[in-house]
């Protein structure tokens, strides 16, 4: 089975046992001075830190842990179903103790919870499509996975991450985080994960939804008399903000619609690179899609007494803290080296996952200084990239259980803009 998920698990212990993994797992089964679950982790986080994670590059990173050599092959023979779902306990550990160290209450107003979710792409070289078959090109066949991560904005607790095909639309993927949305809480969809199915299963839930609009979704005035097209409504508008009642889709869902025009140069852009890609393509850019290019378009559930148009800009903007995640973590990174070979199955995972518990570890090391400098003030770029050094430079599962970085070096820059993750949380106050 590809998919990998992990969901909190609040039976989880506080602290991870990872003999207590290996055992479970099956990765250790008679101890070995030559191979310890410990060394086998940090030997992993240093590989794809560095990009170098052949067998022989592995074996010589072990030996730095236990002082004794073990066989390439040896430890090649360890990479199977049980590393895969020993590193699989590992993260789950980590989202459990993630959940359970936050000392925030749920917050007293309408929204409890922000909750997004965002997914991110890794290629391989396609002499390992077999195993991980990606969408193919002109070209012939080619390989990769999809890393999938969803966390609460107003708390930093991380609710799942989980790794996918590449060939997994994050549409069918966005349906598995329905199982942690609670009432109050406030989904953020990007187009991607557009559903209007499961935006009906959130509001059973008694929980709301805030999306970006899909240029393949026709929208229809619920409110005009001859049903006139959205299109037709923006082309005529002349105001910046307008905020209306629509339905959506051929199932004719009722919700609110919120538009924003967008700058003159953002609008500018996006109709150039439409034309150019239909051009390229022999043909004629939509003159529907170079309408809804000048405007920011958003959809959601919640009404104009709950919360204003603003409000809702502000929030959709702290969307890009997975965003901001995501990159600061593969620039941290070296994973597209370390991945940059065809190697069995489980080893390719090993890697992948590897560098999903560096990002766990990141965000639980981002908590602890959020709560000291403030959630606005933290740099993803600067923690990840410290987090980085740290992953290779410590010798053991104490030291690298200390990551704490010198908090001056980790948070952002002064500045007049307000970052979007606090945009979006000064939007609830």
């Amino acid at each position: 089975m590809f998919k990998s998920t992990c969901f909190s698990d609040s039976s989880s212990p506080d602290f991870i046992d990872l003999d207590a993994i290996a055992r479970e797992s099956g990765l250790v089964i008679r101890r070995s001075p030559k191979f310890t679950p410990s060394g086998f982790l940090q030997s992993l986080l240093g590989s794809v830190v560095t990009g170098l994670a052949s067998f022989n590059e592995l074996a010589d990173s072990l030996k730095d842990f236990t002082g004794l050599a073990m066989a390439r092959q040896s430890l090649h023979d360890r990479f199977s179903p049980r590393s895969t779902a020993f590193l699989i306990g590992v993260l789950g550990a980590l989202i459990a103790r993630s959940l359970k160290a936050s000392t925030k209450g749920m917050p007293t107003g309408l929204i409890k919870r922000i909750l997004i979710e965002d997914s991110s792409a890794q290629a391989m070289p396609k002499s390992n499509a077999e195993h991980f078959p990606a969408h193919g090109n002109h070209h012939g066949a080619t390989a990769g996975a999809k890393i999938d991560f969803s966390f609460d904005l107003l708390s930093g607790q991380i609710l799942s991450h989980s790794l996918h095909a590449a060939t997994d639309q994050d549409k069918s993927i966005g349906k598995d985080l329905l199982a942690q949305v609670q009432q109050g809480d406030l989904v953020l969809r990007d187009m991607g994960y557009f559903s209007l199915g499961e935006f009906d299963a959130i509001e059973k839930l008694g929980a709301f939804w805030l999306t970006r609009l899909p240029l393949t979704v026709g929208v229809k005035l619920a409110d005009s008399a001859d049903s006139e097209s959205l299109e037709h409504h923006l082309d005529r508008c002349k105001r910046d903000v307008f905020d209306i009642k629509v339905s959506v889709g051929a199932a004719v869902k009722k919700c609110r619609l919120v538009a924003v025009r967008a700058a003159p140069d953002v609008a500018e852009k996006r109709r150039a690179q439409r034309r150019k890609t239909a051009k390229d393509s022999g043909k004629k850019a939509c003159h529907k899609a170079l309408i809804r290019d000048g405007w920011h378009l958003m959809l959601t559930n919640l009404g104009v007494d709950e919360m204003s148009a603003a409000q809702l800009v502000s929030i959709y903007r702290a969307r890009w803290a997975v965003e901001i995640q995501f990159r600061a973590w593969k620039q941290a990174l070296n994973l597209d080296s370390a991945l940059n070979r065809q190697s069995n199955e489980h080893h390719m995972m090993a890697l992948m996952l590897a560098g999903m518990i560096a990002h766990q570890l990141g965000m639980s090391a981002a908590g602890r200084i959020e709560e000291l400098a403030g959630r606005a003030r933290v740099s993803y770029e600067k923690l990840y990239a410290s987090l980085a050094t740290h992953l290779v430079k410590a010798r053991n599962m104490k030291e690298l259980c200390q990551f704490s970085p010198e908090l001056r070096h980790v948070i952002r820059d002064k500045r007049r803009r307000q970052s979007p993750i606090e945009s979006g949380i000064l939007a609830l106050t």
